[in-house]
């Protein structure tokens, strides 16, 4: 099932992230961001590269997206910027060591991710899905 992704969806989930983060949920900011990511990353690799099969692993859809966007780039010649393909990469690992290194049933673990942690996840994270919007 491929989601149709828009921005009016996309507003939605960050005001979500933006009241766990006020009510300081950083946790809950953090576990939205990572839906957030692997719903998009899905929906654009069923789209852009069906032939792919990884898609539960958010760390290895990223290295697939950006692998596609470098072809993309090369092929039409499209000038790009080496930085929104890093940032890609950078905050897709920071939110998946993040989930993987905290336990839902753990206050204590959730209390590592503060709030510098869930705005930068939130802000790239935006970032993210809107430039690759451009491409799906």
């Amino acid at each position: 099932m491929v989601i149709h992704w828009n921005t009016e969806k996309l507003n939605k989930y960050l005001s979500r992230i933006d009241g766990a983060i006020l009510q300081g949920r950083y946790y809950l900011a953090l576990k939205l961001a990572n839906r957030l990511l692997k719903q998009y990353y899905r929906t654009f690799i069923s789209a852009k590269i069906p032939y792919e099969r990884e898609r539960d692993n958010i760390r290895l859809m990223a290295i697939s997206i950006c692998r596609y966007l470098l072809r993309y780039f090369r092929k039409y010649r499209v000038p790009y910027s080496e930085r929104a393909l890093l940032s890609i990469a950078l905050v897709t690992n920071v939110v998946f060591i993040n989930m993987r290194h905290t336990s839902k049933d753990s206050p204590e673990d959730q209390n590592v991710i503060d709030r510098a942690t869930a705005t930068y996840v939130r802000d790239n994270v935006s970032r993210i899905v809107r430039f690759l919007m451009k491409y799906l």
